[in-house]
């Protein structure tokens, strides 16, 4: 997005609102679901990576060469060897474990259809089959009535 000569035109109540949108348009991936920090009930993770690198690797390789010198015993030129080393730059891939921040939803909260930020409670998604109440921040989201059991009270007791 070329703004770059916007912002000195612009009153500095709508700056602010150019350098959001521009930043949101640049960090939203193509189906528009990546959640932003800025974004409500979105709460930032650190996760272990592995990234791959390209690492130069400089490898020295001698030979030997026929070469022409002059002033040989009884003769003008003569033929002789010399070592020469010849340096080759190459590359090998290297990986290395780095930490990154990935935005997530905060536990509790979901986010459905593609919307801007994690706005739908847990419990308020319609977890709970069979009359069961949602309880929140509970890894067993439901407590069942008699009869029915599961995490979401899928399932009815055998008899």
């Amino acid at each position: 997005m070329a703004t770059k000569w916007l912002p000195a035109l612009l009153p500095l109540h709508m700056l602010g609102l150019l350098l959001m949108f521009d930043t949101a348009e640049r960090c939203l991936a193509t189906d528009g679901t990546r959640l932003q920090s800025y974004m409500p009930n979105v709460c930032p993770e650190r996760e272990l990576t592995i990234v791959a690198h390209k690492q130069p690797v400089v490898e020295a390789y001698s030979r030997m060469v026929k070469v022409w010198k002059q002033g040989c015993a009884g003769q003008m030129w003569c033929v002789g060897y010399e070592r020469r080393t010849a340096y080759y730059t190459s590359y090998r891939q290297v990986y290395s474990r780095e930490y990154q921040t990935v935005n997530k939803c905060c536990p509790g909260w979901s986010q459905l259809n593609g919307e801007t930020g994690c706005q739908h409670s847990a419990c308020n998604s319609g977890v709970c089959f069979n009359g069961g109440n949602c309880v929140e921040g509970s890894s067993q989201r439901c407590i069942c009535p008699a009869g029915f059991q599961g995490p979401r009270c899928q399932y009815g007791r055998c008899q």
